[in-house]
């Protein structure tokens, strides 16, 4: 058929032996190639430290690793094992090399929180296994054209070789072994899957032996190397469907807040986590708090939900929280949520304009305090607000730092005196700051 040829992977088909040449000359490590890796594994793992996407792609485009891989693929098609043992033993020095420089990095850098660049690489799921499926199959046809293109660089990226050995490099500095095997798991995933798609492409545009003993041994080897990918891909399938479980229960949990919370406008939820092990779903609001009878109704609702029937509504209401624990843990959350307070709608407008206020009041508060009393070092404080409709200030809670014990009869002094400037009541907690020389 006519539509045939634009799908035809022989167009434009290497020769034999320039295809050999190439598959066979990427996979050495002599010169500058172990070099260019020790960089490219610096460069990428610092990317993945400071979480930047740029500077890792950029460490994947310079990386020798992949010639190896096709190297493989290459040598099973062609039953030329001395090229298969070769190319393997170089990607085993490749891999070590990689893993001790990424190791070394993270051992001695400063930064050692695990980033969402690193943590992207220690859960596979069966998605990546179609990334190298796909991006091997494309990198050994582009290697197979009269002319290189843009293809290979492409793969490359695509496929992320790279970065799942530093990540295996920071489980290993840091003794974090999940880390270790996961991100290693997910590398021999990539690997294996780009040789075997090496292994099926060559065995149709290459000019493979003729004998019929050729033809058993690639047919033994195919079938070989389809169980272990199965086998390989097994754990990758069950992480790739609890992946989609936690993004379906994500999804619909936002909708439940969407249509069934905030819709009518009584309150807001600024928060909401998801407790996989205990089924709960604890659920932040500000506004009128939820009565027993609207969370029996909100409750029913969920239990109809085919993602979240397991689950059950915990709510915490955060002006209930502020009046009950008035402790600096709750002062520090009420900071924290200022900027939360911007953003919501213009009903909530006034609230934010009160607590701004509070702080700029505690600043001159503060140096009053301090002139009034000699002891008190640092004052802070925040605002209590029943009703979020007419929001005012019912009490104030307010933390007194001192650089020395404080009597009751002081406490009693500042907290009149603070009652009688804000003009509400107020509940002070005293900490003594200790200096250590």
């Amino acid at each position: 058929m006519e539509i045939n040829k634009y799908f035809d992977i022989h167009f434009e088909r290497a020769d034999d032996a320039t295809i050999a040449k190439r598959l066979i000359g990427g996979a050495k490590i002599k010169g500058p190639a172990l070099v260019i890796l020790i960089l490219s594994m610096f460069i990428a793992s610092i990317g993945l430290n400071m979480n930047s996407t740029a500077v890792v792609i950029g460490a994947m485009l310079i990386s020798p690793l992949m010639g190896p891989i096709l190297a493989t693929g290459f040598g099973f098609a062609t039953l030329n094992f001395t090229v298969v043992k070769s190319a393997i033993l170089r990607l085993s020095l490749q891999i070590t090399i990689a893993v001790l420089a990424s190791t070394l990095y993270f051992y001695i850098s400063p930064v050692q929180a695990a980033t969402s660049e690193l943590l992207a690489r220690t859960e596979p799921s069966i998605f990546d296994v179609f990334i190298a499926i796909f991006g091997g199959l494309a990198g050994i046809i582009g290697q197979t054209r009269k002319t290189l293109d843009n293809v290979i660089p492409g793969v490359a990226i695509a496929t992320a070789l790279m970065p799942p050995l530093c990540t295996a490099g920071y489980g290993l500095a840091n003794g974090n072994w999940n880390y270790f095997f996961g991100a290693g798991y997910l590398f021999f995933i990539n690997a294996f899957f780009i040789f075997f798609a090496s292994f099926i492409v060559l065995k149709g545009v290459y000019s493979l032996p003729s004998y019929k003993q050729a033809e058993e041994v690639n047919r033994r080897n195919q079938l070989i190397f389809l169980v272990i990918g199965l086998i390989m891909a097994t754990p990758s399938i069950y992480a790739g469907y609890d992946m989609t479980i936690k993004y379906s229960e994500s999804n619909h949990i936002e909708q439940f807040i969407k249509n069934d919370i905030n819709q009518d406008g009584r309150r807001q939820v600024i928060d909401y986590s998801l407790n996989r092990t205990n089924k709960l779903v604890d659920i932040v609001v500000i506004g009128a708090p939820v009565t027993s009878e609207e969370q029996a109704q909100l409750d029913d609702k969920l239990q109809k939900d085919e993602y979240l029937q397991p689950y059950t509504l915990r709510f915490v209401n955060s002006v209930d929280e502020k009046k009950s624990t008035m402790d600096k843990t709750n002062l520090n959350k009420s900071s924290e949520n200022l900027e939360t307070y911007k953003n919501l709608s213009n009903l909530y407008q006034p609230t934010y304009q009160i607590v701004s206020e509070t702080i700029n009041t505690m600043k001159t508060t503060e140096a009053e305090a301090k002139a009034l009393f000699p002891f008190v070092s640092k004052v802070e404080g925040m605002p209590l607000i029943d009703n979020l409709e007419k929001p005012k200030a019912s009490r104030y809670m307010v933390i007194i730092h001192t650089t020395s014990t404080v009597s009751d009869a002081d406490s009693e002094r500042i907290k009149a005196w603070l009652e009688a400037k804000l003009l509400a009541p107020v509940t002070i907690s005293i900490e003594q700051t200790t200096s250590t020389l």
